[in-house]
């Protein structure tokens, strides 16, 4: 309706995803699943990936859209988008199509979002919650380093057992919290502390940030007033230092010659020394590599006007890419077929050593625009809800399902990605938590909850859940 008016439109657009989330996180569309209160179930699906997934997508593009207009924070400072209107429509056309992603991932999270069989399965162990995570992260890291020493074709599995390490170490960082055993307090919390140093060496803003985030989370049902209060310190420093600091690590590591370790050092001296322009490296971060919404405008103007949609090529390519090399030597390179789009649109030069590889929404844009859009989100929503709730149903319930495989596994989900890459992480992800699923059966770790001898006194241990319910009292 208010198309013709490029900024309207994406305000309306922009605030329909707040609207979105609102409605769906607060059950008026469909209630949550009654099995827990909502502070015990925020990483499911329907919260936690589709704000994320929201985040990174719909609402972030803001700060693009406000420098079109002239702005630099909330600044007016030129004029810009009254003699760029064109690129403005563009944007405006492409929040139009990221809204519609939006409702369309959250109407297939509901769709599917049914616990009824979570728990179906449970974890038999004497370990306290705290010893079973510190457990799982050792033997994760363990493993994905002797899978890094094979090499060859498991990439895949070296890099999930990898985050499984990462999320277990925070599990059990926040369990021995609960439990306030004080020597695994500082155990864990040393383990935490690597694995936050080795995320801000990765050189990768997105693990930093789920390094910080994940622990907030994990607290969440327990200490509500302090992470309420915490968080949005946490996000403000995170924006404030991390995208500066990210640029000069890179620069120095990356493009240099400096390893990890001093680049790290060298770019926290120079953001602390003032050296660095932090408010203008910032807002170029947040107007260019924050949000993908320019990199879309670019393949709107594109497609269909010099470039045909795709049909169903890209998800030809994305089964193809499921493949394993061994038993197809000549699998075209995944990074070379989502890069042959950015080429075939003109949205790069084929000499640029820039990656331009479109993003999930922008794939689904290219097969069919809106239509494929539509699809694919739904599909996205359903199939995220769908592996939560396999994963509660194999692994005893939220902790170890949603909390630890779902987030460990399919974190993908946050963010999404080129289409083969999508298939491709999620299928191996899916295959290796069926694999560890089957091991724990055939070890006995894992039985039918039928089958599970009850104690007869009841557990020691306090579980986040009854902790939370006892100071409630």
């Amino acid at each position: 309706m208010f198309a013709e008016w490029a900024a309207l439109s994406f305000f309306i657009a922009w605030l329909g995803s707040f609207w979105i989330l609102w409605f769906t996180v607060t059950g008026k569309v469909k209630p949550l699943p009654g099995d827990r209160p909502f502070s015990g179930q925020v990483m499911r699906p329907v919260v936690l990936t589709q704000l994320m997934f929201a985040s990174f997508t719909a609402l972030t593009s803001i700060f693009y859209v406000l420098n079109l207009m002239g702005y630099v924070y909330l600044d007016f400072q030129a004029p810009v988008g009254f003699g760029e209107s064109s690129e403005l429509a563009l944007a405006a056309q492409a929040q139009r199509y990221y809204v519609l992603a939006h409702a369309s991932v959250a109407a297939g999270m509901l769709f599917t979002m049914s616990y009824e069989d979570s728990g179906r399965y449970q974890v038999v162990t004497r370990l306290s919650s705290t010893w079973l995570f510190l457990l799982i992260a050792s033997m994760s890291f363990v493993i994905g380093a002797g899978l890094e020493l094979l090499g060859g074709g498991l990439f895949q599995f070296r890099i999930r057992f990898a985050d499984l390490a990462m999320v277990a170490s925070v599990l059990s960082l926040v369990f021995a919290i609960w439990d306030r055993h004080g020597p695994l307090i500082v155990a864990t919390g040393l383990l935490y502390g690597a694995n936050l140093a080795m995320a801000a060496m990765s050189g990768w803003k997105e693990e930093l940030l789920v390094a910080i985030v994940l622990p907030l989370v994990f607290l969440y049902p327990v200490y509500r007033r302090f992470v309420t209060v915490v968080g949005p310190i946490a996000l403000i420093l995170f924006l404030t230092f991390v995208p500066a600091f990210n640029g000069i690590f890179r620069s120095l590591h990356w493009e240099g010659d400096m390893d990890a370790e001093e680049a790290t050092i060298e770019a926290a001296r120079q953001i602390v020394s003032g050296e660095v322009n932090i408010a203008a490296r910032n807002w170029s971060f947040f107007t260019g590599r924050f949000s993908e919404i320019g990199m879309f405008v670019s393949y709107i103007e594109a497609v269909p006007d010099r470039q045909p949609h795709y049909g169903t090529q890209i998800v030809q390519q994305s089964a193809e890419s499921l493949i394993p090399r061994v038993l197809w030597a000549e699998k075209p390179n995944t990074e070379r077929l989502s890069m042959e789009r950015a080429y075939e649109t003109g949205v790069i030069d084929r000499r640029s050593s820039v990656s331009a590889k479109p993003q999930y929404v922008v794939d689904a844009y290219l097969s069919a625009g809106a239509l494929g859009i539509f699809l694919a989100c739904l599909l996205f929503g359903m199939a995220a809800s769908w592996f939560s709730r396999t994963a509660e149903r194999w692994f005893g319930g939220y902790w170890i399902g949603t909390a630890l495989m779902y987030t460990a596994f399919f974190r993908l989900m946050w963010k999404g990605q080129a289409f083969e890459y999508m298939a491709n992480t999620l299928f191996w992800s899916f295959v290796l938590m069926g694999l560890l699923f089957w091991a724990g059966r055939m070890a006995g770790l894992i039985m039918p909850a039928e089958q599970v001898p009850r104690p007869s006194e009841p557990p020691s241990e306090v579980t986040p859940d009854r902790f939370a319910r006892s100071r409630s009292r």
